[in-house]
């Protein structure tokens, strides 16, 4: 017992002791934030602002892991530019891309991982009160964001809105992957205007490191 009890503390001191960090590793002519850590580009007469605002939003069935990326793009041409989800595309270091999951979709896949009422002995929570109490007594235990399970609507304002952003407009908000950066030693975040060919080089691209230590 003692044995089991010793392996446990040393594998939260392991797991404690691996800190994560990622560092803006800015393109010739981008500014970086040092207070956020964000990194803006301009092309033309518009500009793209990012930074990592989650690197674990939820985990997703403890294998994959839900990250999501502050985005703010401002408008400063005569003429409205349309900003579209499809246009994002996350790469690692490995060329590996993967593509933005829609608010929507990410509340489905947080939804799987909450409590369901099923009788015992499958679950440990018959009454919902008994969920919403476990619940509440564990608030401040997690490291998880607080909105996505307790709000779930935050998912959906919170988003980086899509459309036509006006002249002289600016809108902001949260694009979402499934990803694991921690598992990477690079990775970038790239953003094609419509219109843009994908066989051509990205308009946006934000290149990062991931320091272990």
């Amino acid at each position: 017992m003692n044995r089991v009890i010793l392996i446990i503390l040393c594998s939260f001191v392991f797991l404690g002791g691996c800190g994560v960090k990622v560092v803006p590793q800015p393109l010739a002519g981008s500014q970086v934030d040092p207070s956020d850590g964000s990194v803006t580009q301009q092309l033309e007469q518009m500009s793209l602002t990012v930074r990592v605002q989650d690197l674990e939003v939820r985990p997703y069935q403890m294998v994959e892991n839900l990250t999501s990326f502050w985005i703010g793009f401002d408008n400063s041409s005569n003429q409205g530019v349309p900003l579209s989800l499809d246009g994002f595309y996350l790469v690692d270091g490995g060329g590996n891309q993967m593509r933005p999951v829609t608010p929507k979709k990410v509340h489905e896949m947080i939804a799987r991982d909450s409590f369901y009422l099923i009788p015992y002995p499958y679950v440990g929570f018959y009454y919902l009160q008994d969920a919403v109490r476990v619940s509440r007594a564990a608030d401040f235990d997690s490291s998880l964001p607080y909105f996505p399970q307790r709000f779930p609507q935050d998912l959906y304002t919170q988003a980086l809105p899509e459309g036509v952003v006006l002249p002289g407009g600016r809108v902001s908000g949260l694009v979402y992957f499934v990803a694991d950066l921690t598992r990477m030693k690079s990775f970038e975040l790239r953003y094609f205007l419509p219109g843009t060919p994908l066989s051509e080089d990205a308009d946006f691209r934000f290149p990062f490191s991931v320091e272990k230590n």
